[in-house]
């Protein structure tokens, strides 16, 4: 198995694998396939093995679930995992910031927060509240660094002014690319690190799937904009050409869109969800791969003609 690769995070010195696992995946609400909690810490522990440092959870994952199966998995290695969680939703109070985090540590079983993020931006006098609130955390050395997600640029400003920020997660993928000029704006303009989700478009881009894929009505890609009839043959060619790029390393088209967001310009981590131990390797065994010159261009002649085709949505999700 090839080695991790390892960046700094932001501004800081702390130092994060370049492939970051999302921790969604442990709650029944985001999991695509069933898992027992001896499949979850199995999942974790391996990634470790791996060198996969930086682990991604929130209370909203299974109203706790995740952070509590990742809570179990930490405990006896807990200097060696980079823990990323984020603020409930609806607590925009100072106070309520501090009550998210201490119902957070007690799940997580430790006394500290490596990185603890606002989830989503809300209206920009509850944020000033939130941010406060943060930082006060950060003060008390329960949480080492703040982070936010989903965060424009103008929320970035507000952010930046109230309280130190490292990280701000955002979509990214070869068919989810408006966020561009932000990423250049936090790495150059800020030293802020940026933590790519959902850069296989929500599985658009593994080849599994094709335009008669059906899924049952429960399940969250019927609201995954990829997915939608006017937008799944569009996304569908972006798959077909890392299809095409991947047969020359002998990859899949999921390693070859996990490699290319790794590989862009501003990206600290690249956060994947596994559903079990081989497709974690498989996630984790694509830091090692460099694409030569013709091959990038392929990728990004696919990617430029579905983001000047496709629909513009305002997020990934649309009912």
């Amino acid at each position: 198995m090839p080695s991790m690769h390892y960046t700094k995070l932001g501004w800081t010195d702390l130092s994060v694998s370049v492939i970051a696992l999302g921790c969604a995946q442990f709650s029944e609400q985001f999991s695509k396939t069933q898992k027992s909690e001896a499949d979850m810490l199995a999942i974790l522990r391996r990634a470790l093995d791996l060198g996969i440092n930086l682990w991604d959870t929130a209370p909203s994952y299974g109203n706790g679930v995740s952070e509590t199966i990742v809570g179990k998995a930490i405990q006896g290695c807990r200097d060696q995992v980079v823990l990323a969680t984020k603020i409930k939703y609806g607590h925009t109070t100072p106070e309520a910031v501090e009550r998210s985090c201490e119902e957070s540590l007690r799940r997580l079983h430790t006394d500290y927060i490596d990185v603890l993020q606002v989830h989503w931006p809300a209206e920009q006098v509850l944020n000033e509240q939130t941010l406060i609130g943060l930082w006060r955390l950060v003060q008390t050395g329960k949480v080492r660094y703040a982070g936010v997600s989903n965060f424009n640029q103008d929320q970035m400003e507000q952010a930046a002014s109230i309280c130190p920020i490292i990280s701000n997660q955002l979509p990214y993928a070869l068919v989810w690319r408006y966020d561009e000029p932000l990423i250049r704006y936090c790495g150059a303009s800020r030293k802020i690190g940026v933590l790519a989700y959902s850069p296989l478009g929500e599985g658009i881009l593994t080849g599994r799937y094709d335009e008669q894929t059906i899924f049952p009505p429960h399940d969250v890609r019927n609201h995954c904009v990829f997915f939608k009839p006017a937008v799944r043959p569009l996304a569908l060619k972006v798959t077909d050409a890392a299809r095409q790029v991947g047969e020359r390393y002998g990859l899949t088209p999921a390693q070859v869109a996990i490699t290319w967001t790794a590989h862009q310009p501003g990206i600290s981590s690249v956060i994947v969800g596994s559903s079990s131990v081989p497709q974690l390797e498989q996630n984790a065994a694509a830091v090692s791969i460099q694409m030569d010159k013709e091959d990038e261009a392929l990728l990004a002649a696919a990617s430029d003609e579905y983001m000047a085709k496709a629909p513009r949505y305002r997020t990934m999700w649309e009912k």
